[in-house]
């Protein structure tokens, strides 16, 4: 399995130079920053000012937009823009309104624009550790299942599965993590505690950079919006 980083996978299938590319799902704004540094009008969506506050806390990026929305209601209008990717957040959408984002996406898209959904596979090291959190295998099937009938203008152009290498500093820096990306796991984490953290000490692997390392394999999926 083809081993690359977030950004080399999405390198492949689009170029953001003077584009508007839309991240939905944003987090902390460094993908929606990154689009921004290649040349991009980048819009990061999240679904509240409080989910916001890690990306408009960062230092400003010229290009870079945020806005709060849900993938099922963009605060976009018709036929706007050039890109939108969801980079691991699509399996976050209620499920309820999965098929419903993809229509989305298809409305404000633009004749021969692009969607890229990059999304954790079930399996490997690195899921291992959540698991005591939250298991999200068959979340993680539905909107695979959701992705794999895409509704029409939306064409899927590609499916391709890589791996990837996720690194942490310590335990405390994967849990400031994982409960940052969803916010109701902090209250699921206290009885479990103990045990993601022997489950992060078992599964991971020290790098030459003194990081915790781990496997995870991904998938990426790619649509194209037909005239």
């Amino acid at each position: 399995m083809t081993t690359m980083t977030l950004k080399d996978a999405l390198a492949e299938v689009l170029d953001p130079r003077d584009r508007t590319v839309v991240d939905v799902g944003c987090g902390d704004g460094s993908l929606t920053r990154h689009f921004a540094g290649l040349g991009a009008r980048a819009i990061g969506i999240e679904i509240s000012e409080g989910q916001l506050a890690r990306a408009r806390k960062a230092e400003p990026v010229t290009g870079a937009d945020y806005r709060v929305g849900k993938g099922e209601a963009l605060p976009l209008e018709d036929a706007s823009v050039d890109a939108i990717v969801y980079s691991n957040s699509f399996h976050h959408l209620p499920l309820p309104v999965m098929a419903d984002a993809m229509a989305e996406a298809a409305r404000v898209l633009k004749p021969g624009g692009t969607l890229v959904v990059v999304e954790p596979i079930a399996e490997g090291a690195y899921f291992e550790v959540i698991l005591p959190i939250e298991d999200e295998t068959e979340v993680r099937a539905a909107a695979y299942d959701t992705l794999k009938h895409p509704p029409l203008p939306l064409q899927a152009v590609d499916e391709t599965v890589y791996g990837t290498v996720v690194r942490y500093r310590d335990a405390d820096h994967y849990l400031s993590h994982v409960t940052a990306v969803d916010p109701a796991r902090r209250e699921r984490l206290p009885p479990v505690e103990a045990e993601v953290r022997r489950r992060f000490a078992a599964n991971g692997r020290t790098d030459a950079e003194g990081m915790t390392a781990f496997d995870q394999p991904m998938r990426r999926m790619v649509f194209k919006r037909l005239p």
